[in-house]
């Protein structure tokens, strides 16, 4: 069995998401109660009201991506065998990379904030916030980098395991 040497777990946070969950929340909270208003109690709403299909989609749609943001979160674990990170509940396969296909692994600080997934000059970058992340250089040259909220701890890990190999 392979021993587990760092876990994290990340959700989207900062102002900017904050924001984002809070005018998608208010948004959905104003079409759940057109919904109430024109489906159950049998007002239109607005002037010009949508027909009962539009609203229920528009409304089912912004659930689903309300949602999925709150529930999406970046895994990653460093073994001593690999590395692996997944974007729960999106991606089922869990991306793995052993530690003899990694030409070089170390912890930088990229120039920018974002969030998701990301083509930059870094390669591909999965980030769920802040700005330093795992950059995987693999043997046959992809680079990829995977964000942490602990690059600290992380550059530790690291440091142990090439002690270790």
């Amino acid at each position: 069995m392979t021993q587990h040497v760092f876990i994290e777990s990340q959700k989207f946070k900062g102002k900017l998401m904050y924001f984002v969950f809070m005018l998608l929340g208010s948004i959905l909270a104003l079409f759940i109660y057109a919904d109430v208003q024109q489906l159950i109690l049998g007002r239109p709403f607005g002037e010009k009201p949508a027909p009962n299909a539009v609203l229920i989609t528009a409304t089912l749609f912004l659930s689903f991506l309300f949602f999925a943001l709150i529930a999406t979160t970046l895994e990653t674990t460093v073994t001593q065998k690999d590395v692996t990170f997944r974007w729960r509940p999106f991606q089922k396969k869990v991306k793995q990379f052993n530690w003899s296909d990694i030409a070089k692994a170390e912890i930088v600080h990229y120039g920018f904030v974002g969030y998701g997934l990301r083509v930059t000059s870094h390669g591909l970058v999965y980030t769920a916030g802040g700005n330093a992340g795992l950059k995987l250089v693999l043997k046959s040259g992809r680079k990829i980098i995977i964000g942490t909220q602990r690059p600290e701890e992380l550059e530790e890990v690291l440091a142990q395991l090439k002690i270790e190999n």
